[in-house]
């Protein structure tokens, strides 16, 4: 670890899981118990209902969806049941409300809604287009490896020194700039402290593949010493300085399933690219103006 009376500089920058075998066995409890134990059940338990709302029926299909979305689930399979139950009451709740408020003829709402349908039709058919992508061979996954020193070999894990400051947008130019003057991160924070500038402060080591996007690609162009804007709102600033960084490398053997999972996931963008410019050569499409498309 570095000290704090290194010099700090700053950089301008821009700014599909599977369940665990617990959840899963969880889940199939709880929708056994939701379909009852009558092993001559007919499809009519697919519309049975569970409770009523004003008079609309709450059904079993509803209650399964809704637990099949929760992203983790304790207690027993009836506990869960019984919560999930008054889970999708409330929701139905809130949603006669927003209906009594007319909330489902509002253009930007009717505009969301049509946007949510179209993304799940067009996830349907891809899922329903690539479900057996071919396993990539062990020539592949070694190549891939080898390809991607960084991630792997040379996969480092990077000691942060994380500052959380409450400023307004006038205050957040003011802090960028001290920041920018500081010599020493505590020449920095007794800046912050004589403005008064309230601030939350972390240490901490991270792995690049547990960020999110924005982060792992905003802190990759930065280098030790130097700190990197990570989050701004109205309100709140994340500003980051690297301090150090840990070389921690991943063997090929420890990398087999993430390697093709990511080659899959290539192989299907690139199915998927290629399937929308076949219907891309079928289709006549006008832009506004009259250009068509080439």
């Amino acid at each position: 670890m570095q000290r704090n009376d290194r010099p700090v500089t700053t950089q301008s920058t821009r700014f599909n899981e599977a369940f665990p075998f617990k959840l899963l066995v969880t889940l199939l409890l709880s929708t056994t118990l939701l379909t009852g134990c009558d092993h001559s059940a007919t499809d009519s338990t697919k519309t049975q209902s569970v409770a009523k709302i004003n008079g609309k029926e709450i059904t079993i299909h509803e209650v399964n969806q809704y637990i099949t979305q929760l992203p983790q689930l304790d207690g027993t399979a009836e506990q869960i049941k019984q919560r999930a139950i008054e889970a999708v009451i409330d929701q139905n709740l809130l949603l006669q409300a927003a209906k009594e408020a007319k909330l489902d003829r509002d253009p930007d709402v009717l505009q969301s809604l049509l946007w949510s349908n179209k993304k799940i039709l067009v996830d349907a058919y891809l899922s329903r287009q690539f479900t057996q992508l071919p396993f990539p061979s062990d020539a592949d996954i070694t190549a891939y490896y080898q390809a991607h020193p960084e991630l792997f070999s040379e996969h480092k894990l990077l000691q942060i020194e994380q500052f959380d400051i409450l400023a307004n947008e006038e205050q957040q130019a003011t802090v960028l700039a001290a920041l920018r003057d500081s010599a020493t991160v505590d020449i920095f924070i007794n800046w912050l402290k004589t403005q008064h500038i309230a601030f939350d402060k972390l240490v901490t080591v991270k792995d690049p593949d547990d960020m999110d996007p924005h982060e792992k690609s905003t802190l990759s162009k930065i280098k030790v010493g130097e700190a990197a804007l990570l989050k701004q709102d109205h309100n709140v600033m994340s500003v980051a300085i690297l301090n150090g960084t840990q070389l921690q490398p991943i063997v090929l053997e420890n990398a087999k399933v993430r390697i093709s999972q990511e080659i899959m996931e290539t192989q299907r963008q690139q199915k998927i690219a290629a399937l929308v410019k076949t219907f891309r050569s079928k289709a006549k499409i006008e832009y506004l103006g009259g250009k068509e498309a080439d």
